[in-house]
């Protein structure tokens, strides 16, 4: 109570979807949906592609009312997930945003390296030069692995860029941070 208004979607990612079968994508986004996630992040593995059983997955995923996003580098997959109807791409940086003309998702931006804030505001500006929406992650890091300066980050590109819409992967917080002791 007291903390104002606000908006946030939370995003639950299902991690190496390649690697699992449709009932089992399903039956795990049904329990992150009722858990209360807004957005499914279909996470995609290193070293195994997704383009051949991507389409009929999302599309079942998106008859069932389900708000996507694809999480992957490869542009290819990038292209697929988009023209199967996800809604946000994580993400793109400069070694990706070529693909953003193409895009209806909403791209999730990032910068090429966590501390090189200069390529993050290149990819944003590419952005801004497509008329395209998206949304900012300057990368929160882990615990003992560059945390305090990651936090640095968000509150640098908030000041550079007061109105732009941001996200925060906490999943690099929850679980790259050793938490076997207190």
């Amino acid at each position: 109570e007291g903390y104002g208004e606000r908006d946030i979607r939370v995003f639950a990612e299902i991690n190496h979807v390649p690697r699992l079968d449709r009932d089992a994508i399903l039956a795990m986004a049904s329990y992150y949906r009722d858990a209360g996630a807004d957005v499914i992040d279909l996470g995609l593995s290193l070293g195994r592609r997704w383009l051949e059983d991507g389409p009929e997955t999302i599309a079942a995923l998106k008859e069932r009312g389900f708000a996507l996003s694809i999480d992957t580098f490869d542009a290819d997959e990038i292209l697929m997930a988009d023209e199967a109807g996800v809604d946000y791409v994580l993400s793109l940086n400069g070694s990706n945003r070529h693909v953003a003309e193409r895009l209806n998702a909403t791209p999730v931006l990032i910068p090429d390296t966590p501390d090189d804030l200069d390529s993050l505001d290149a990819t944003i500006a590419h952005l801004e030069s497509l008329g395209k929406p998206y949304l900012v992650d300057p990368i929160v890091e882990p615990i003992g692995a560059g945390f305090a300066a990651s936090l640095g980050r968000y509150l640098e590109v908030r000041r550079r860029r007061p109105e732009a819409e941001m996200l925060m992967g906490i999943g690099n917080l929850t679980e790259l941070t050793e938490a076997d002791s207190t």
